[in-house]
């Protein structure tokens, strides 16, 4: 796995002081227009990057885990399991999103303005961010401010108008393609700021690699929607020109950020009370039953015994007030483990690729770029001595052993969902594009039994941008938990 050197946790110290200033209340920011304008693009890339992967393990932990169950909470009045989310919930990731988004843009800015050696690397991995960033955030909300998003306090508007989300995709594959075309350059950063890359280390073939990875996953939420001639670029960039979109090749070239565990380049859990870890949760029934069935050697890396040699889980949407008895839970271990910084690993390329061959997308046999998930999953968590050919004769891990199309989809999935542990809201969001996980329906669900398919817009934002907010309400036909996003809707 990737290693950070030491230059750069005492650089990142000293950015995460400057952090603070660029990073403040989203509204002061965004009327100050002096803010940022001294910040390097090399002083804002490795804490913004630091800074957005923790508030997403941070969600990952409180929403997402609860909605896909993988872990269930034993606090009673903690409802996301249930699929009752309250209004407040909807700010944290609005708030931390936008704030790192200006920083992202500072970076471009800074590189552009600036004509530093290597300055169009960071503008390819500006672009690359800003596009990862705004599709969290559409894919969380629907349409949202972004176009236009971000200029408080370089043209003083706090007010800005939302976006519709298909413009919003349009301008981030633009963003991709600018990316890919600055990073095809090839020039690294200089040794004297690689130190500010605490993915990649500065060079320009891996970010380009991320980028184009990033760009498949986008294009296969949005293939089914018929627009951006999506099914047709992916043929491009996998049959027709490989060679102008460089993917990844294995889990060392992974978009991930290992944590060292020095601080301060620790994950959100690093520090915590144990209790505060895993004390209040356990993992879900879903969750280790399959993980039983599949006979993964995962198991023991991710999750306790409940009792001697036996894992068990929690159910997820349980009833009011009648409280399950905790079982497996997640290790302490995980607490200071590196992995946990994952954005896009070698393993879900993989498995996007096995479903855009399954789909006729792309030629090739879906079941090896499958089996090549698998594979690249277990690296990813250290498997030691895996044995593809024994663990894919289980017919439960075997693609082609499945009946019909929508069994193999399942079996895909079912590894992504394995593969994105931790991953932001990745596996919510895929769950809604495809509904191809059989998550089990607890007795005390809400929402009328309902998964929800965003968030709401934050309290904030109602009050503060109040006429876009009603444009967008009725843009997307309400505000509720049950609103689609326009790619959910089509």
């Amino acid at each position: 796995m990737k290693r950070i050197s030491k230059p750069f946790i005492i650089a990142l110290s000293s950015a995460a002081l400057l952090l603070g200033s660029c990073t403040k209340d989203f509204v002061d920011h965004n009327t100050n227009p002096n803010a940022s304008t001294v910040a390097s693009p090399q002083s804002l890339l490795a804490p913004t990057l630091v800074t957005t992967i923790n508030n997403n393990l941070n969600r990952n932990f409180r929403l997402n885990n609860e909605f896909m169950q993988v872990t269930v909470t034993t606090i009673n009045s903690r409802e996301f399991h249930r699929y009752i989310v309250r209004p407040s919930e909807a700010d944290y990731s609005w708030r931390n999103w936008y704030r790192q988004l200006t920083n992202i843009r500072d970076i471009y800015n800074k590189a552009e303005e600036g004509q530093l050696a290597g300055f169009e690397t960071f503008k390819g991995i500006s672009r690359i961010l800003d596009a990862w960033v705004g599709s969290l955030l559409t894919d969380m909300y629907g349409d949202v401010p972004y176009l236009g998003s971000n200029l408080g306090y370089l043209e003083q508007n706090i007010t800005p108008e939302f976006d519709k989300q298909k413009d919003i995709y349009a301008s981030i594959f633009d963003k991709l393609h600018e990316a890919d075309t600055l990073l095809s350059k090839n020039i690294n950063l200089p040794n004297d700021v690689v130190f500010s890359d605490p993915i990649y280390n500065g060079e320009a073939l891996k970010w380009r690699k991320f980028g184009n990875a990033l760009r498949l996953r986008l294009l296969m939420r949005v293939a089914h929607t018929g627009e951006f001639d999506a099914v047709a670029k992916i043929k491009e960039m996998v049959d027709i020109a490989p060679q102008d979109y460089p993917l990844f090749d294995n889990n060392e070239e992974s978009a991930t950020l290992i944590f060292s565990g020095e601080n301060p380049f620790q994950n959100q859990f690093h520090n915590a009370r144990d209790y505060d870890f895993n004390g209040d949760k356990g993992y879900s029934e879903f969750f280790i039953n399959n993980f039983l069935e599949l006979q993964d050697p995962r198991l023991p890396i991710l999750a306790t015994e409940a009792t001697l040699g036996v894992y068990s889980g929690m159910q997820s949407g349980y009833a009011q007030g009648v409280i399950p008895q905790r079982e497996s839970t997640l290790p302490l271990a995980l607490k200071t483990d590196g992995r946990l910084g994952n954005i896009l690993n070698y393993a879900e390329q993989q498995f996007l690729l096995a479903e855009a061959a399954l789909n006729g997308y792309i030629q090739g046999n879906p079941t090896d770029y499958y089996n090549q998930g698998v594979v690249g999953a277990m690296d990813y968590w250290g498997v030691e001595e895996f044995q593809p050919e024994e663990y894919l004769l289980n017919p439960k891990a075997n693609l082609d052993q499945a009946a019909n199309y929508q069994d193999k989809l399942e079996r895909i999935h079912l590894q992504k969902f394995y593969a994105m542990l931790f991953t932001d809201f990745q596996q919510w969001y895929e769950y809604r594009r495809t509904r191809a996980l059989n998550l089990y329906q607890g007795i005390g669900l809400g929402n009328n039994g309902q998964m929800p398919s965003r968030l709401n817009y934050p309290i904030l934002t109602r009050t503060f941008n109040y006429e876009n907010y009603q444009k967008a309400v009725e843009s997307m036909g309400g505000d509720s938990l049950n609103e689609k996003v326009w790619w959910e809707k089509n």
